[in-house]
């Protein structure tokens, strides 16, 4: 009998498939394609926060040669319906106000950037000049920056139709929260402020649209989310669902949650293409990313912790005002983030009485888009932080108050509604504390004050989404939450993976490929990953949220099982042998069986069979070798966890700080590619501490940005961040079938709380505290000097 031996792919930590075609400079993005008589469009934006628009003047533009087309908002809102179309707006219950938007504004302007006015000529270069030439006569009104004045009653209102500036308002909780902060022995009380802040990926968002009376609209865009968008465009445009076709491109430069809502952009330039029968393109210029989206947080908590006197939270309230911009983005509307916020809040805490009010109020912004660490950078900061105070001001050790109130039994339902499915949240807060032996550095602490050295140690914890389930994902978004994925093996052997998500960077060729190849014994090499077409790849969601590793890895492996019941019957046929279809092995290419090892038949002669030869397959089976499969995981929502750790030095007198050390335990499940999750969590906590140190979107009095270039906005460089040491404490989820989970998502939610606890410890002063976010060193200044 000959021996079986199985070469597994999960686990290892393999380099990405895709580097390769990048670092050789062939990556295929949305700024490489470009269609014959392709024409361009440079859109005329707003320099003014809120104003009516009295009268444009495009006969100077018209006229410029080169100029195909100029097309303003009347002509435009007239060919579609108002674009939130009832599919893109959530439902979640509590008080909605649904602005009217079309992709271009008609009468009046909401901040500086609202496009107005679309030039589309033969040359990118002819349009932004002609541009120039666009004459648009204003009536400036009140600007509204700050949500709390836009709650007041007689605050101007944005949407004049609307009986107030609240987008969206709600409660979520549950318990007896009366009771417990009657039975506290202290009330923490306190205002945290997270700003306006989020992500600036390396490639701005593109579209490259093409129709005909026959095929229809096609849309090549660099969305997350390119079902979606399908969808809508179908439904706005007016278009037979079938005649609209949405491609995400082979590479995407990052989205990190920027590219995954419905934007007004993605309409007009499919419009342009209808009305001019010809194709269209559209790349977003940097300071028009900047002035448009990534930008998000923007939250003030007006946060009370109910405390016993041995640091056992009772009860917990929370008057949230997010400012959400104009609302008026697709899917997201700018108030899911907030919400989502708002449902995490309670972190990895298990708090039973629970009452959250959150106000979601418009401003002369942007709307708030998407950015990693979804709704919850802000509230993990004040939820964390709040945490340190309570110790500080109960004489407590803070590794002591969250151990006492660290999630410890699975499944856990938050009195928010949010399911923990598994995990071991003591032991990674235990194992972290072991990282940066704690004891010790507590000791070097009061050693380096004798010298007149500050040093500080803190610490938070991120319990992220890994993959929303259709339990909460239609509610949330007005979409399922499963994971799709097709597997198909070829007359060569050859596996084909078509998943119905699309990646912008997070490995999806690598990952899928590993699982994949562990369930068909096949080399990665075997395996090709299809994805972005939505003519081609299962019905899906899109990449957001951590659903990689959970829901799509998933869909792909079942995909596998179901093609791999057929395989071992046909095997089983071909070898003549009466078998059960659990009975074999899936190795080298070969199916084995285990009974006899010398019973075995290569992938390539079933594929043969099944594709080329359907006449020697077992009487009334159906020819191919192909499924697909839908993974919805039998629970509400999964988490995964993450907790950090860093270790500071401050200087008093200027208020700067060096992060000394910088640990993460982290849980992902089991982890499929350990250099692909240590890359996510790198990545996270970088972003993390850009967003919380260096980065921030600044508006003057008169709704003007004053971060329109990375000179203003400024992103951490390798210089700006300490080394990232990652620890791996894996716990496999039971609900999915290999115990994965996603990561990368909300790693960098626990950064602020973590650098300010260890900037309080360092300082170590009563009646210090940081309670607003950016914590640059002159906001510790100030802190410093109000505190003196």
């Amino acid at each position: 009998m000959t021996t079986v031996s199985e070469t597994k792919w999960v686990g290892r930590a393999i380099r990405r498939r895709e580097d390769p075609r990048l670092l050789a400079g062939k990556g295929k993005y949305i700024g490489d394609i470009t269609l014959p008589g392709t024409t361009y469009v440079h859109l005329v934006r707003s320099t003014h926060a809120h104003a009516r628009i009295r009268n444009i003047d495009t006969t100077k533009a018209e006229n410029y040669p080169g100029v195909v087309a100029v097309v303003t908002g009347e002509e435009v809102a007239a060919a579609m319906k108002p674009m939130l179309v009832p599919s893109i707006i959530p439902r979640l219950g509590g008080e909605l106000q649904i602005p009217t938007v079309y992709p271009l504004a008609i009468d009046k302007v909401l901040w500086v950037g609202d496009p107005i006015v679309a030039i589309i000529a033969e040359n990118k270069y002819i349009a932004e000049d002609a541009a120039q030439l666009v004459e648009i006569e204003y009536e400036p009104l009140p600007v509204l920056e700050d949500p709390e004045e836009a709650l007041k009653s007689d605050s101007p209102k944005i949407h004049e139709d609307w009986k107030s500036n609240v987008l969206w308002h709600g409660e979520l909780g549950d318990g007896d929260v009366e009771k417990a902060f009657r039975e506290a022995d202290y009330i923490l009380s306190e205002r945290f402020y997270g700003h306006r802040t989020g992500c600036a990926p390396l490639e701005t968002r593109g579209a490259v649209a093409s129709y005909d009376d026959f095929t229809g609209l096609t849309l090549y865009i660099n969305s997350q989310r390119p079902h979606i968008l399908r969808m809508a465009l179908s439904q706005i445009l007016n278009i037979p669902h079938d005649k609209v076709r949405v491609i995400a491109p082979k590479d995407v430069g990052g989205a990190f949650g920027t590219k995954a809502p419905i934007y007004r952009e993605d309409l007009l330039i499919c419009y342009l293409a209808m009305k001019l029968k010809r194709p269209v393109k559209w790349i977003e210029n940097r300071m028009e990313s900047l002035m448009t989206i990534g930008q998000e947080r923007d939250q003030i908590h007006y946060l009370e912790l109910a405390v016993r006197k041995d640091g056992k939270i009772l009860g917990l309230r929370d008057r949230i005002i997010a400012d959400v911009g104009d609302g008026r983005t697709g899917v997201y509307l700018g108030f899911v983030m907030p919400w989502l916020g708002a449902a995490y809040l309670t972190n990895a805490f298990d708090i039973p009485n629970v009452h959250i009010d959150l106000s979601c109020v418009v401003t002369n912004k942007p709307c708030l888009s998407p950015s990693r660490a979804f709704g919850e950078f802000p509230a993990r900061f004040a939820m964390d932080y709040a945490l340190h105070l309570v110790a500080r001001e109960l004489n407590l050790d803070p590794r002591d108050v969250f151990e006492k109130n660290i999630i410890k039994k699975f499944p856990y339902v938050t009195a928010t509604g949010i399911t923990h499915d598994s995990g071991d949240y003591v032991g990674a807060f235990k194992t972290l504390l072991e990282a940066l032996d704690y004891d010790r550095v507590k000791q070097e602490q009061k050693e380096a004050r004798k010298n007149g050295r500050l040093i500080g140690v803190g610490f938070a914890m991120g319990a992220e989404m890994s993959g929303i389930g259709s339990q909460v994902f239609v509610a949330m978004e007005n979409q399922p939450g499963y994971g799709s994925a097709t597997v198909k093996i070829d007359t060569h052997g050859m596996v084909q993976v078509l998943e119905g998500d699309s990646p912008q960077g997070q490995g999806h060729e690598t990952t899928i490929a590993q699982a994949v190849a562990d369930e068909l014994g096949v080399n990665i090499d075997d395996i090709y990953i299809s994805y972005g077409d939505t003519f081609a790849t299962p019905f899906a969601s899109g990449t957001l949220g951590n659903r990689g590793a959970s829901y799509t890895v998933s869909a792909a492996v079942l995909a596998c099982r179901k093609l791999k019941t057929k395989i071992q019957k046909i095997a089983a046929y071909l070898l003549g042998i009466e078998s059960d279809s659990e009975e074999f092995i899936f190795a080298n290419r070969e199916v084995i069986w285990k009974k006899d090892n010398s019973k075995r038949v290569s992938l390539d002669d079933i594929a043969d069979v099944a594709i080329m030869a359907p006449t020697k397959l077992p009487p009334g089976m159906e020819a191919g070798l192909e499924a697909t499969a839908y993974f919805e995981a039998n629970i509400a929502s999964m988490l995964s966890i993450g907790v950090h750790g860093a270790v500071v030095e401050v200087n008093p007198k200027t208020g700067d700080y060096k992060i000394l050390r910088y640990v993460v335990v982290d849980d992902c499940g089991v982890p499929i590619n350990p250099m692909l999750v240590r890359g996510q969590v790198h990545g996270g906590v970088v972003m993390g501490i850009g967003n919380t140190r260096y980065e921030k979107y600044i508006y003057d009095e008169a709704g003007q940005p004053l971060c329109t270039t990375l000179m203003e906005y400024h992103m951490p460089s390798a210089a700006d961040v300490p080394d990232i040491e990652v620890i791996e404490y894996n716990v496999p989820t039971p609900y999915t079938p290999l115990g994965t989970k996603g990561k990368g998502e909300g790693v960098p939610g626990p950064v602020p709380a973590t650098l300010a606890s260890a900037i309080t410890d360092a300082i170590d002063r009563p009646g210090f505290k940081l309670l607003n976010l950016p914590l640059t060193p002159e906001s510790i200044w100030r802190a410093l000097n109000e505190d003196k």
